[in-house]
């Protein structure tokens, strides 16, 4: 028989935020392409928020399709931001790692207390 321990939404958010802030933050794609060409393993390369959940979650910021915690992670940052999705939000200017982080956490801390109520 094996445990199935279950993973809420906001510490996958949490580890995503770890995971930008250990690793560095990168736009226009998953993960820092340039860093992996040089041979740096993916789980250590730069990530953009996508890539951060997909590493918290798989061990790797590439998709891995299909996995209802990786949506439910990406709809609960959708409904707290104004871009139409997660990679345009990424890109915007002003969108770095600092602001990543803080949307990775913030809405991690909203989904913790919106369970304990």
């Amino acid at each position: 028989m094996s445990l199935i321990v279950p993973v809420a939404v906001h510490d996958v958010l949490e580890d995503a935020a770890d995971a930008i802030a250990r690793n560095g933050y990168c736009k226009h794609y998953l993960y820092a392409v340039t860093q992996a060409e040089t041979g740096l393993p993916l789980d250590r390369c730069a990530v953009d928020v996508i890539g951060a959940i997909n590493l918290a979650i798989h061990g790797t910021p590439r998709h891995v399709g299909g996995n209802p915690l990786t949506a439910a992670a990406e709809a609960a940052l959708l409904a707290r931001i104004t871009a139409p999705s997660i990679a345009a939000w990424c890109d915007y200017k002003g969108n770095g790692k600092t602001q990543a982080i803080q949307l990775l956490r913030d809405t991690a801390a909203e989904l913790r207390s919106e369970a304990a109520a």
